[in-house]
């Protein structure tokens, strides 16, 4: 039977020096070889997930990688744009309005850049290196922003990022998707977008029953995916929230935990 086969990124197909093992990726492309769809889900930019596609041969053997929270589904090897999943450009101009004078580093992603207004910024160089893309600055973006983004990612130190994210949740709450991706992010997307729902998108698009459907993650923002997957699976590192709804917990991101349970339960039964 065909599976979707979904993977988080950080803290889960990679370990913690950010690097996918060979293990790893070779029992993701043995999962493609056999079969089944292998989709790479996270809220980095399409073009911010190019180096774990190319590791897991998707430009030979195909794959799907879900970026943005679920904002656009992308098949790596035809180049093309499945769906996508963008704001409405008069409230993205609103919010950028409202977020100048929070104390927020602001990050749209295109293409090819992400842009900013301060490309100084700690976190803006951090992201940046983390997921090879240049940075563009453009000193007055919140003013001419002339596209409707999958999100905006903010940033901040931890210590200061929940008091500008209460505001953007009480403003914008209603209208928009917020999630704390980490300590530091803070991310607004169009309302309705999760990890969940983009692996709920994918099996429409593949003819995949969703209880044919296998995640892997570690985080919080990870708990959309178990709430509609077939079978979740927690990484051994993963938060004690994500364990406890999980139907499986696997070895750790630094003991090749998906390739621990792909080996045992789907490439041993085919």
């Amino acid at each position: 039977m065909k599976k979707l086969i979904a993977v988080d990124v950080d803290g889960t197909l990679v370990n913690s020096k950010g690097q996918i093992t060979a293990k790893t990726r070779e029992a993701l492309i043995a999962a493609t070889k056999a079969g089944h769809e292998v989709m790479i889900v996270s809220g980095r930019a399409t073009s911010g997930l190019r180096h774990q596609a190319k590791t897991l041969a998707f430009d030979k053997y195909g794959g799907v990688l879900s970026s943005f929270n679920g904002g656009e589904l992308y098949e790596f090897k035809e180049k093309k744009v499945l769906s996508s999943h963008r704001m409405d450009y008069d409230l993205a101009m609103e919010i950028l309005a409202f977020t100048k004078d929070l104390d927020l580093e602001l990050m749209i992603f295109d293409r090819k850049y992400i842009l900013t207004d301060r490309a100084d910024g700690f976190y803006v160089k951090r992201e940046s290196k983390i997921i090879d893309m240049e940075i563009k600055e453009i000193p007055d973006l919140r003013d001419r922003l002339d596209f409707a983004p999958n999100k905006f990612l903010f940033a901040q130190d931890p210590k200061k990022i929940d008091k500008p994210a209460r505001e953007l949740l009480k403003k914008f709450g209603d209208v928009t998707e917020q999630v704390k991706s980490s300590r530091f992010y803070y991310e607004v997307m169009p309302k309705g977008l999760s990890k969940g729902a983009s692996i709920i998108e994918a099996c429409k698009i593949f003819g995949i029953d969703i209880k044919d459907t296998i995640v892997f993650g570690d985080e919080m923002n990870d708990i959309s995916m178990f709430e509609v997957a077939g079978t979740g699976v927690a990484m051994g590192n993963a938060v004690e929230s994500i364990k406890n709804i999980a139907d499986y917990v696997t070895k750790s991101n630094n003991e090749d935990g998906i390739a621990y349970y792909l080996e045992n339960f789907v490439l041993n039964k085919e």
